[in-house]
């Protein structure tokens, strides 16, 4: 879903770790699992269609001077998932945390800024839902062509994950 569901109320460290932004989204899932797990789950999810998908997306990182692979090339385990604010994990640098709360981390390119929050919250049901949402915010020219172009898949991707972490 593009955007955030009008009246959801983020922590204020989600907020600040979010910024300005140009582009938002936002998909929830529920699970009972803890959100190390969760996390690690959605991080671990690499099926052949995605692989595929990143493989595509290599010449036009290269036309647009975008270096990093996006790749995840390992399983991730929850103990794998860092919580305190500066550790790294992939291409994310952890901005603010709570444990058992929210995880918001940042993947800061030449191009654009994106912020990965998770909040973890109890539903009417009491399941736990997961709140998955991406904050992108476009630096320079290359931002909004790079985004423009993915950002099909990337909702498309995120909501995979996030399906698959449950």
């Amino acid at each position: 879903m593009t955007g955030i569901p009008p009246g959801l109320t983020l922590p204020a460290e989600v907020l600040g770790a979010a910024g300005k932004y140009d582009y938002a989204d936002h998909f929830a899932v529920e699970s009972g699992k803890e959100i190390r797990q969760f996390m690690a789950d959605f991080f671990s999810f690499r099926p052949m269609w995605l692989k595929g998908l990143y493989r595509l997306r290599r010449p036009l990182a290269r036309i647009l001077g975008i270096e990093h692979s996006l790749e995840a090339v390992r399983q991730f385990r929850q103990q794998d998932i860092p919580f305190t604010p500066g550790q790294r994990m992939w291409i994310f640098e952890v901005a603010a945390a709570r444990e058992g709360e929210y995880w918001a981390a940042v993947a800061d390119d030449v191009h654009l800024r994106a912020v990965l929050a998770v909040i973890r919250e109890i539903g009417a049901g009491g399941l736990p839902t997961y709140r998955v949402m991406t904050f992108v915010r476009y630096k320079n020219w290359r931002g909004p062509v790079y985004f423009t172009l993915i950002r099909p898949f990337h909702a498309l991707v995120v909501k995979a994950m996030a399906e698959a972490a449950r």
